[in-house]
Order: C-alpha cells, then structure tokens, then sequence
C-alpha cells in the first residue's frame, strides 16, 4: 500500500513539474533567444557599415587615383572606360580581330589577344614576341586615340617604326605621334622628336617597310631629354667603332 502511494505521489509531482514549466517556461531560454537575435543584428549592422565604409574608401582612392593622372592618362582612361562600357550593352555586337598587347617589360613577350576592336572583350590570347607587339601596340593606341591627341611612346629598346604604325597614323590624320627613345638600344643619349598629325607617313618607310627613329628625328627636329654619360670602356668601344666605319668608307 504504501508502495502505491509512493508511486502515485511520484507521478503527481511530475505532472505538477511539467505543467508549471509548460506555464512559466524558463527566463534563461528566453533571455538567451533575445541575446541571440540582439548578436545577429549588431552582426548585420557591422557588417553594413563595414560593406558602407569599404564603398567609401573605394570611391576616395579612385578619386585619389584620378587626381593623380595627368591629363594625357585621364583622357586614355576616359576613352578606355567608354569603350569597356560597350561590354554591358545588350545591344552591343562585338567585331572580334587579332590585336597586339605588349608586355610591361620591352624585352618580354606580350600577347596578341582575339578582342572586340570596339569594347576591348577579349575572347582568347596567345604569346606573341616582344618587337611586333610593341608596333601592334602601338597602332592600336593611335587606332583608339581620342581626337587631335597626341599619343606620347617611350622606349628603351626599340629604334623604330614598321609598316603598321604608319598606317595606323594614316588612317588617324588628327593624330600626331611623340616618340622617346635611346639612341643605342638600352644605352646612347634619350632623344625625342614629334611626328605631327596629317604627315605622309607612308611615304616615311623604306623599301623593307620601316622607317628609323634617328631619321624621324632628323626629319622632324630631334630634342636632346638626357645626355648619356659613358665610361672608359664605352668610350673606347665608341673609337674602335668609328675607327672600323672610316676604314670601310
């Protein structure tokens, strides 16, 4: 008997637990719940400012960066921007050709890159050498150039011009062409001279289509920038050298 009382009170206690947490149900649960939902939304502001600040600092150091091109950069850039924002227009048909793109280093190969001529998409690329991408480059710069510019070259390895960059400027009579160079390759004084707009300049190219920038600069009047300082060494192979062309002559 007294077994069954105790296994009744038992149960009794029981009911009496639940029924109280299924009326006053835990504070730790519910504190717990808010603390929860508190740290998700101190999450998700953060997080906002931190997207919100990271804009801001991409807009400032674009503006920086903008500040700091001078007026030739700024207006490439601004060309370049206005054909890449052909890439998003839906009514946009690319005319894909073959275009060269040289290198940041002279001496390395670049690229000649299957691009939209109009928004510069490029499709697929392949290695191309150094020499023809620095003409392929180059006419592209003059083909794309925005109206009476002048586009500005600087070299320390090449010493001139093929058929492609003539008839490039050909075909952009508003456009004049200023040219930087060694008189050496990588050594001998900087030079610089200016093709003007609206030259012959297919008439400038020899019988193997090129023309020399020591002849452009003949033509066109040649501008001392740097003086090239040599040594003993130099000196004496720059002797040797004239010593060899007069007995030649």
């Amino acid at each position: 008997m007294k077994k069954n009382k105790l296994i009744i009170t038992r149960i009794l206690a029981a009911a009496v637990a639940a029924a109280m947490l299924f009326c006053f149900p835990a504070k730790g649960s519910i504190a717990y719940a808010e603390n929860d939902n508190k740290v998700k939304t101190e999450n998700s502001s953060e997080k906002e400012n931190v997207e919100e600040k990271t804009d801001v600092e991409e807009e400032q150091a674009d503006e920086e960066e903008e500040e700091e091109l001078s007026d030739y950069d700024r207006a490439l850039k601004e060309a370049a921007d206005a054909r890449h924002a052909l890439q998003n227009d839906p009514n946009h048909i690319h005319h894909y050709r073959w275009i060269a793109k040289r290198n940041a280093s002279e001496s390395a190969d670049g690229t000649i890159n299957y691009m939209c001529e109009e928004c510069d998409k490029v499709w697929f690329f392949r290695p191309y050498p150094a020499y023809y991408c620095f003409q392929g480059d180059i006419a592209r710069q003059i083909e794309v150039a925005p109206e009476n510019f002048t586009i500005k070259v600087k070299t320390s390895l090449y010493i001139n011009f093929n058929k492609q960059v003539m008839e490039a400027l050909a075909k952009r009579p508003d456009v004049s062409l200023q040219v930087s160079f060694l008189r050496k390759e990588y050594t001998g004084d900087r030079l610089s001279f200016t093709i003007p707009a609206g030259e012959d300049t297919m008439s400038l190219l020899d019988e193997n289509g090129y023309t020399g920038f020591i002849f452009l600069g003949n033509k066109y009047g040649m501008t001392l920038e740097v003086k090239h300082e040599i040594d003993e060494e130099e000196a004496a192979e720059t002797v040797e050298e004239t010593n060899k062309e007069a007995a030649q002559e």
